[in-house]
């Protein structure tokens, strides 16, 4: 007899799921949770202790702050956990787009080699 696909003998890689695809899940899940928080901390209870102790989370989590910025201040309802996780998706997909298209002449040099020949030491 064998188990059920929902039990948890089950392997994500079954399903499809691969380890940064479920990394990339998890992230979300916990940048959803703190931002609902951060709402709630803010903007309806303004409780300033309970908001710098979030924000500590964020930095010791070493979430992007911007990410987090810009779902804070979406305009999205903190309880429409389906939209802020579209936003969050938006956001992800045009911080990518412009992470590759980013370039100057550090991004341009940094894997290659020095254009002079290295000194060698001569043992004398």
């Amino acid at each position: 007899m064998t188990a059920p696909s929902s039990s948890c003998t089950h392997q994500s890689w079954r399903s499809g799921i691969t380890s940064a695809v479920f990394t990339a899940r998890k992230q979300q899940a916990l940048v959803l949770l703190l931002v609902q928080e951060l709402m709630d901390a803010q903007f309806l209870r303004a409780d300033r202790k309970g908001s710098e102790r979030l924000w500590q989370e964020v930095a010791a989590l070493e979430l992007d702050i911007d990410r987090i910025m810009h779902l804070l201040y979406a305009g999205i309802d903190a309880s429409d956990r389906a939209a802020l996780s579209a936003e969050d998706e938006a956001w992800i997909t045009d911080h990518k787009e412009r992470q590759q298209r980013r370039w100057g002449l550090r991004h341009l040099h940094l894997n290659r080699k020095a254009a002079r020949p290295e000194r060698v030491l001569s043992p004398a």
